[in-house]
C-alpha cells in the first residue's frame, strides 16, 4: 500500500485523490481553488484549497480508481 493525497467527502466519507480522481476540477469560481464533485449516489459538492487535502494509504488498485470507499483508506498522521 502506497500513500497519496486526497480530500474526503464529508457527506459519505468517500476520498478522492486529485491525481486520479475525474470528480476534482479547478474551481471556475476563484483562482487556487478546486472543485470536488462526488460519485453517485452522493453526488454532494463543494469548494477547497489543496492545502485541505491530507494523505491517505491505498492500495494501488483503489488509486487507480481514483476514490476510496471509508474502509479502502487510512489517513496518515
Amino acid at each position: 500500500m502506497s500513500i497519496h493525497v486526497g480530500i474526503m467527502c464529508k457527506m459519505c466519507r468517500k476520498v478522492h485523490f486529485i491525481a486520479t480522481s475525474h470528480s476534482i476540477k479547478p474551481s471556475k469560481l476563484a483562482a487556487g481553488m478546486y472543485r470536488l464533485t462526488c460519485n453517485p449516489p452522493c453526488l454532494t459538492s463543494g469548494e477547497f484549497r489543496k492545502e485541505s487535502m491530507r494523505p491517505y494509504r491505498v492500495s494501488e488498485d483503489v488509486f487507480k480508481k481514483g476514490y476510496a470507499k471509508e474502509s479502502e483508506y487510512e489517513l496518515v498522521r
